[in-house]
């Protein structure tokens, strides 16, 4: 059987599975599906059987073999090579192995259950020449016409072909980019070990099987791993012979074996260690998108927005992903490398749930830099809380850009993703943006505000006073937070200290005394020095006050959500309050609002 991997991959494919060691295994249960709107919401074990080339043997060997188990597989057909059924023929992949025609690769489908994938036209490589591929390099037309019409030709027979698998495992980057215009995956050849969750859609490494290098007890071991490990395990196999050739290029294995294997593999999916699944099975994929216009055919809009109109701009020359590929973002360096955002719509979010991103990102050229992911955090008044710095890409790939998110505390209300690019020399394309709700989805509802009035639509009154009733006064002005804007409190500094108190708030001391989180609006429009400060009162039951804590002050002109965290110093403590503090002789003019008292 002709192959056209260089003789050095071929080495480090034969060792890498001749090396295969057993490994020990931890029993466990694969995880229920958090979400039914999600295909793989979790980490777990999982098992594929791949077939390349598209060979008779896939409908008369392997898949009745699978089959007796409740198994099945995912082959990948060169369209150009169906119905070559007689030996010697002019396929590429083999010229002495029968090939399956359009009725029995249908068959394989329809009968058998298995999921049909693309492997070219003529099986060429892709990106390269010479050896055993052809004699020169495929132009960039050529290369494509590859992808498209192989697929084009599945779709003429009905089938939907979302899988892809390159030739010799023969690919560039400006393969990868080509490929994801038609297909949903990927899967390499020289690209060896189990896949870890949540995957790399455009990368799904395998395990390469044949007679002269391949133990059953080596690919047993790979299960095992996949179960220890909760990963994903893909096999690729070729010709499967019930006298299997043992030479090495043939990419033969046996019948038997082959039924050794599923037969193990069919016990622990029967004791609900390990799932079987086709390749587009195992992908982790969802049909409820957080993000509006996630393919960017209305552009930047719907809520998309950038602070960099010159630099990152909807694209239209095909350069997005599968399923709509036509639009996309290009992102290019600004002058100087300076960091440049595209930033999704703000989402709510569940603070108690994990979410997934998904991005096609195509980083064509760089430089210097990176294209970073980041989500920002806002509280339910909008002010924002914090971010968390989640993935990034530095160096020329294309990819699906797949990482997970978890609000970072109970004040989170909502998120949105900002895409950065910093640096030079860089030309990337944004394209198919998802959040996937991996748990459920629905805020949980807001805890009880324990201070009356704390948006101050009824001024300072309520229980709340002040010993500056002259330059601490309620605002209607719309300076207040972005959710309710209207009214406020405005601070004005004075020669000495004044202050704003809330009501008092009834508190649980015990000897595990309740948290609770404080937090407020604070806008400072003015400062010289000094702050606005937070402090808690402390009393006892009779109303005496018996102590306070200093928390939090704004030092600095801008916005700032003062958050935190307060419990009782003593089991004497039966009740607290906010004091404000507005520092004297500091230049301050502030505005504060949507105080915030809640038991954790």
């Amino acid at each position: 059987m002709r192959t056209t991997i260089s003789r050095g991959t071929r080495a480090v494919i034969r060792l890498a599975v001749l090396t295969m060691a057993l490994v020990g295994i931890t029993v466990g249960l694969v995880p229920g599906v958090a979400q039914a709107a999600v295909q793989n919401p979790a980490a777990a074990p999982l098992v594929s059987f791949t077939f390349d080339d598209g060979f008779q043997s896939a409908l008369t060997q392997a898949a009745p073999t699978l089959q007796k188990y409740g198994l099945t597989g995912t082959s990948y057909v060169p369209t150009g090579c169906v119905g070559m059924t007689t030996v010697p023929n002019t396929c590429r992949a083999s010229d002495t192995t029968p090939y399956m025609t359009w009725a029995q690769i249908k068959q394989l489908q329809t009968t058998y259950g298995w999921e049909i994938g693309s492997h070219t036209v003529d099986h060429v490589c892709l990106a390269s020449s010479g050896d055993d591929c052809q004699a020169n390099v495929l132009t960039p037309a050529q290369m494509e016409a590859q992808l498209a019409n192989s697929k084009s030709a599945l779709a003429a027979q009905g089938i939907n072909a979302t899988a892809f698998a390159p030739p010799y495992g023969d690919y560039t980057p400006a393969v990868v980019a080509k490929v994801a215009k038609y297909y949903s995956s990927m899967r390499g050849f020289a690209d060896l070990g189990n896949n870890a969750w949540p995957l790399g859609d455009y990368l799904i490494r395998n395990v390469p099987v044949q007679e002269v290098t391949t133990t059953v007890a080596a690919l047993k071991a790979k299960v095992d791993e996949a179960i220890a490990t909760k990963t994903w395990v893909v096999f690729t196999f070729h010709d499967i012979a019930v006298t299997p050739s043992k030479t090495p290029d043939d990419y033969q294995f046996g019948t038997a074996e082959l039924d050794q294997l599923a037969a193990y593999v069919k016990t622990k999916v029967t004791a609900g260690q390990v799932r079987s699944v086709n390749v587009s099975q195992g992908l982790v994929t969802g049909d409820t998108n957080k993000l509006a216009n996630s393919t960017f055919n209305n552009g930047i809009g719907d809520g998309w927005t950038t602070d960099s109109a010159t630099t990152i701009t909807k694209d239209t020359g095909g350069n997005g992903s599968y399923p709509d590929a036509t639009n996309s973002v290009k992102m290019v360096s600004a002058a100087g490398g300076a960091a440049k955002h595209l930033f999704s719509p703000a989402v709510s979010v569940n603070p108690a749930t994990t979410y997934l991103f998904k991005n096609f990102l195509n980083v064509a050229a760089i430089t210097t830099g990176e294209v970073g992911f980041y989500v920002d955090e806002y509280n339910a008044s909008g002010t924002w809380v914090t971010g968390q710095y989640l993935k990034r890409e530095n160096a020329r790939f294309v990819e699906a850009m797949n990482f997970t998110y978890k609000p970072s505390s109970s004040n989170v209300a909502t998120a949105r993703l900002q895409v950065i690019v910093t640096g030079t020399g860089i030309t990337a394309y944004l394209d198919n943006a998802q959040m996937l709700a991996l748990g459920a989805d629905t805020p949980p509802p807001a805890p009880a505000n324990l201070v009356a009035n704390g948006t101050f639509d009824a001024g300072i009154s309520g229980g709340w006073s002040t010993n500056a009733p002259t330059t601490i006064v309620a605002d209607k002005a719309n300076n207040g937070s972005p959710a309710n804007p209207v009214n406020s409190v405005k601070l004005t500094a004075t020669a000495g200290n004044t202050h704003l108190f809330s009501p008092r708030v009834a508190v649980t001391a015990t000897t595990t005394p309740t948290s609770y989180t404080i937090a407020s609006y604070v806008n400072v429009k003015t400062l010289t020095s000094g702050e606005v400060g937070f402090y808690i009162d402390e009393y006892n039951a009779a109303g005496t006050w018996i102590s306070g804590q200093y928390k939090v002050g704004a030092r600095a002109v801008g916005v700032l959500n003062a958050s935190m965290t307060y419990s009782p110093t003593s089991t004497s403590v039966a009740s607290a309050s906010l004091q404000v503090i507005v520092v004297g002789n500091s230049g301050i003019s502030a505005f504060v609002d949507d105080v915030r008292w809640t038991k954790n």
